[in-house]
């Protein structure tokens, strides 16, 4: 009776790699594959359903605008829904919402107007997803590894995914249809099936719920040389409760300084993210460079994020993470800096290489610094705001490159404006009161 409790948080922090992780990395993998996938390919299907249907210009922008619209939406719900009812519950939901929208669209999507509806469905479940699991990885993951991990466990896959819609819409849309793209995007079904037998509950919500029998078994899977120690033993969650994921204590003094720093910085950094995977081909195309070329920058950005997030992951498990990501940012300007210097020459390659790498590098680990600022009884709620609030930045980057497209000297209008973003970004995350907003509130400073 008079032994201590056994802090669940620092269980997990000390808590070796083992097989428990890398399969739950695998699952969580699988399901981030289909979000990347789901996620860019309506690049692939707009061309189509534009000749169809005989669809104009504002119409194929509201049909990519409608997901976007249920990407906020989806982020923005699932925080109060997985603070209440569990990651494993809404991630489940979200999982099985995107399979059945992908089939909807495969087989019922006749007209523009039942597209767009069941397209904001579907971005209803990309919204969900993407949170769900920076929230999820972060929390399992052990601090030895933990950057490393989460990164590894987030951006390999959902690159993959983006990559492979890419090579679904060049290979599969022209014989098989647009349909068809959407038929791949059902196999979220079965990978639902499997995420019921074997996706574990997040443990520091069993925790924050005293749940302890439960907390007990899923303990005792992922840590089992010490499953002896967790029979019969009380447990304590080591995080401090909060307002069971009130969006006002987002903006209390405790976290007010945290959460503005990640909102500006954060749309910031999508602006340009946005802006360049949706504009980089056009922009080479306009320098007088082959379609070959602007459609191979555009892959080589994309490939560039798996490195990039894996550097950045490595890095920020040796160092500060809000550090790590402040110099990704600065890298990312000063490679759009040389990138409008050499798009026409020798070095282009070089150039576009280091810009995706320093962007969605800092991205990644930024993802990882967003999730781990908060208690858990906060955290998926922070995150999904933290997301829509974010992808305002998203959406502003692919508009104002249209503006700036049509300015004289557009390339270096274009790609300056984006490297002043990433250092206003750096400066808004380096601003006083970061040391909060550097660790995690139930962790040591230097853990996810």
């Amino acid at each position: 009776m008079n032994e201590p409790a056994i802090n669940v948080s620092a269980e997990m922090r000390d808590a070796p790699l083992s097989g428990f992780h890398i399969r739950f990395a695998v699952l969580i993998g699988a399901i981030l594959f289909l979000d990347g996938y789901d996620l860019f390919n309506a690049a692939y299907v707009a061309p189509y359903v534009r000749k169809a249907w005989d669809l104009g210009a504002p119409q194929i922008g509201m049909m990519l605008s409608i997901g976007l619209a249920g990407l906020a939406a989806g982020a923005l719900i699932q925080g109060p829904l997985s603070d209440r009812f569990g990651r494993r519950a809404i991630t489940l939901a979200a999982v099985w919402l995107l399979g059945l929208a992908s089939l909807c669209l495969a087989f019922l999507a006749h007209s523009f107007a039942v597209f767009c509806a069941i397209r904001l469905a579907l971005g209803v479940a990309l919204g969900m997803l993407s949170p769900l699991a920076f929230v999820y990885i972060n929390e399992w993951a052990p601090s030895r590894c933990a950057n490393r991990y989460a990164t590894l466990a987030f951006v390999l896959p959902f690159s993959l995914g983006g990559i492979c819609a890419g090579l679904a819409g060049l290979a599969i849309a022209p014989t098989w249809g647009w349909q068809a793209l959407y038929l791949l995007g059902g196999l979220s079904l079965p990978v639902a099936l499997v995420a019921h037998a074997m996706l574990p509950e997040s443990v520091r919500f069993l925790a924050s719920r005293a749940r302890w029998p439960e907390v007990t078994a899923i303990l005792s899977r992922a840590r089992p040389e010490r499953a002896a120690a967790y029979v019969g033993a009380r447990f304590e969650s080591g995080e401090e409760a909060s307002g069971k994921g009130a969006f006002a204590s987002l903006l209390a003094p405790r976290y007010l300084k945290t959460t503005v720093a990640i909102w500006i910085a954060g749309a910031l950094s999508l602006l340009c993210i946005h802006g360049l995977t949706g504009w980089l081909p056009s922009i080479v195309l306009a320098e007088g460079s082959g379609v070959k070329t602007a459609f191979g920058y555009g892959s080589l950005l994309m490939t560039m994020q798996i490195f990039g997030g894996l550097a950045g992951g490595w890095l920020a498990d040796r160092f500060d993470r809000v550090t790590v990501v402040c110099w990704g940012f600065i890298g990312g300007a000063a490679s759009l800096i040389a990138l409008a210097a050499s798009l026409s020459g020798p070095f282009a390659m070089i150039a576009v290489a280091a810009t995706g790498f320093f962007i969605f590098g800092a991205q990644a680990v930024m993802n990882n610094h967003i999730a781990m600022s908060y208690e858990t009884g906060l955290r998926s709620t922070a995150v999904g705001v933290a997301v829509a609030v974010n992808r305002i930045g998203g959406v502003a980057g692919p508009m104002l490159i249209g503006f700036t497209q049509g300015l004289p000297a557009a390339l270096w209008a274009t790609l300056g404006m984006l490297a002043a973003a990433q250092l206003l970004a750096a400066l808004v995350l380096r601003s006083p009161g970061r040391d909060r907003a550097s660790s995690s509130p139930s962790a040591e400073p230097s853990t996810v």
